[in-house]
């Protein structure tokens, strides 16, 4: 069986109070899961999702699991989200375990909190990879709130080697900013998704104390929008035009910056071979 999932970026992260919102972009990840005489998998992370999943349902099977990503990993793009639904979803199918989209994703966002590839349970980033398009969630409660369709705009995504994971940050008190959160909740809930975006991203820029450079060479190089996707470190710019884009990626003069070409995604996880 083979799941194809894809990343993402924060529209608004859920540190704060819990209130948390993504976007999916084609960025693809595919799966490879089927049944075995024994466990073959490609990472630890992989092994303890999948022993957990086995501990819930009472499972003995063995299974092969390999993931082919074009999710650069700890870069703020859901990669490990998508990982974790897409092991969780294909588990689920393979042993005719038949449960509701609510359920698939309380699970996965349960079993994020224990594989310890997410704090919050990361209900956004899960939502995002399950449905695509724009999704705002209330993790705590593991609740969808809102999902929509977006207008396919095209993107670039760059990131350096510097990985931040969840967990780098897991001590930290995002408290302080609660009235900022709020702001940018009701921006949001305006429709203003991608301002949204940027003023999320800028939040952990100035923590992090990241450097703006980038931002400001995408928004003179035609991007309407650039920013931090959530905790970065991965910087994305959003564009009006294909050819804004290509051109833009086509100049690019980062050289400590890899960079991909993607769009907003509508599509959400799907068994593209069983």
């Amino acid at each position: 069986m083979i799941i194809k999932t894809n990343g993402g970026l924060s529209v608004l992260s859920a540190f704060v109070d819990g209130i948390g919102s993504a976007v999916s972009i084609d960025m693809p990840m595919y799966t490879h899961i089927n049944k075995s005489e024994y466990d073959i998998m490609d990472n630890n992370v992989i092994q303890n999702t999948v022993n957990i999943f086995r501990s819930r349902y009472s499972i003995n099977h063995h299974y092969e699991i390999k993931i082919d990503s074009n999710i650069p990993e700890a870069m703020g793009l859901k990669s490990s989200s998508a990982m974790t639904l897409s092991i969780i979803y294909g588990l689920l199918k393979l042993n005719s375990i038949d449960i509701s989209d609510d359920e698939i994703l309380r699970l996965s966002a349960e079993v994020s909190m224990e594989n310890k590839t997410s704090i919050t349970g990361a209900m956004d980033d899960l939502s995002s990879c399950f449905y695509g398009g724009l999704v705002i969630t209330d993790n705590p409660k593991f609740h969808l709130l809102h999902k929509n369709r977006l207008e396919k705009y095209s993107i670039i995504v760059a990131y350096t080697d510097a990985h931040k994971k969840t967990y780098d940050i897991k001590n930290m008190n995002f408290r302080a900013y609660t009235k900022y959160q709020k702001r940018l909740e009701l921006l949001l809930n305006g429709n203003n998704i991608f301002e949204t975006m940027v003023l999320n991203g800028y939040l952990f820029a100035s923590i992090f104390n990241y450097n703006m450079d980038i931002i400001n060479y995408f928004l003179s190089s035609g991007a309407i929008f650039s920013g931090f996707s959530g905790k970065g470190p991965a910087v994305f710019a959003i564009f009006e035009s294909e050819s804004d884009m290509l051109s833009c990626f086509k100049n690019f003069k980062f050289n400590d910056y890899r960079i991909i070409k993607s769009s907003i995604n509508n599509d959400g996880i799907n068994i593209i071979e069983s």
